[in-house]
């Protein structure tokens, strides 16, 4: 997913893929130094969902609501999703 990433993206964590953003995952420990080339959101609703407050995620993750992503959808042309 890195590798596909480019200057200036956003990348919205949405369903399951929010538990990689917790402060003790390891996929958290290796997004952690590429956070200065793209911009990091999860969706609220998933957080909560899973038990995870935004105080238990990454610093460097914004937390967006269903306005949000739509904002997001709409910011940027190209949309990808990873499984």
């Amino acid at each position: 997913m890195l590798q596909r990433i480019s200057h200036g993206d956003a990348l919205l964590f949405v369903e399951s893929a929010v538990l990689n953003l917790h402060k003790n995952a390891q996929t958290a420990q290796i997004l952690l130094p590429h956070y200065q080339h793209f911009q990091c959101y999860a969706l609220e609703a998933d957080l909560l969902a899973r038990g995870l407050a935004a105080d238990k995620i990454l610093a460097e993750v914004a937390v967006v609501d269903y306005q949000g992503f739509v904002a997001l959808t709409v910011e940027h042309e190209v949309i990808k999703t990873w499984n």
